[in-house]
């Protein structure tokens, strides 16, 4: 049993989940998120768990699982584990996973693609809302621009729910990306607070990649101006307004509502 702090291994995870991962690697906890992770085919490295943990008959079918899968599982003490883990209540299960590497020419393999763009999206708990909205609505990919937060920094998986396991995610330059759109014949859609051609007026149906922009300032406006069409909610109200993840969730919704 590790019972140091001061564990190479521990000290590692702990790098992991600070620096949310360093070549691909990234930090996982709880028994949900590494039921969906094993479930979507997440390559996990290493697992720590507490003696209390695995006495749980709750527990039994992941440790079993984990075990088959010929993991070497790390028992540590519960004050390592509190050392490792990212919430105030360590659930007694966190590891290492190494996340797929996606293109934007795997975006492309898909049928009728429909693809979403984060622009500018600082906060993980935002970022996540979108991707876990995404996977409920059958958008298979996410695009991360350079100016948006890691979509598998903790907090962001946790807000995902794990949807971020079952989605390709692809990482890429703005100027890349609007060349790929183009070539592909991809529409580009980028939301705006107003101004824009109402969503319920707009083909959903057709490939398209939707933007949704930084919180407070929305999108780009380099992108704006390469946008193929600029999409606004109509809506009522004192504030007028919705925050990303919020809109994500209208326009999606509103595109899954559409297609056959």
């Amino acid at each position: 049993m590790i019972a140091s702090i001061s564990n190479e291994k521990v000290k590692d995870a702990v790098a992991i989940r600070t620096n949310h991962g360093r070549g691909g690697a990234f930090f996982i906890e709880g028994t949900r998120l590494f039921q969906t992770a094993l479930d979507a085919g997440v390559s996990i490295q290493r697992v720590f768990y507490t003696n209390e943990f695995a006495l749980k008959p709750v527990n039994a079918p992941l440790i079993e699982r984990l075990k088959n899968i010929g993991l070497a599982l790390e028992e540590v003490s519960p004050k390592v584990m509190e050392k490792l883990s990212d919430t105030h209540s360590p659930q007694g299960i966190v590891g290492i996973g190494t996340r797929k590497q996606f293109s934007l020419e795997d975006a492309a393999a898909r049928v009728n693609p429909q693809i979403v763009i984060c622009d500018g999206i600082k906060d993980p708990g935002n970022l996540g809302a979108i991707i876990r909205t995404a996977e409920v609505f059958a958008t298979d990919t996410i695009v991360i621009l350079p100016n948006t937060t890691n979509p598998y920094a903790p907090k962001s998986i946790r807000a995902s729910a794990g949807g971020v396991f079952n989605l390709t995610v692809v990482y890429s330059q703005k100027q890349e990306l609007i060349q790929w759109l183009k070539a592909k014949g991809i529409r580009l859609i980028v939301t705006v607070p107003e101004g824009g051609t109402q969503i319920r007026d707009i083909d959903l149906v057709s490939p398209f990649a939707v933007v949704f922009g930084e919180e407070a300032a929305g999108a780009d406006p380099d992108i704006i101006k390469m946008a193929d069409v600029t999409a606004s909610i109509p809506m009522s109200g004192i504030t007028g307004s919705l925050n990303a993840a919020a809109a994500a969730a209208v326009f999606l919704y509103e595109s899954f509502r559409g297609r056959p």
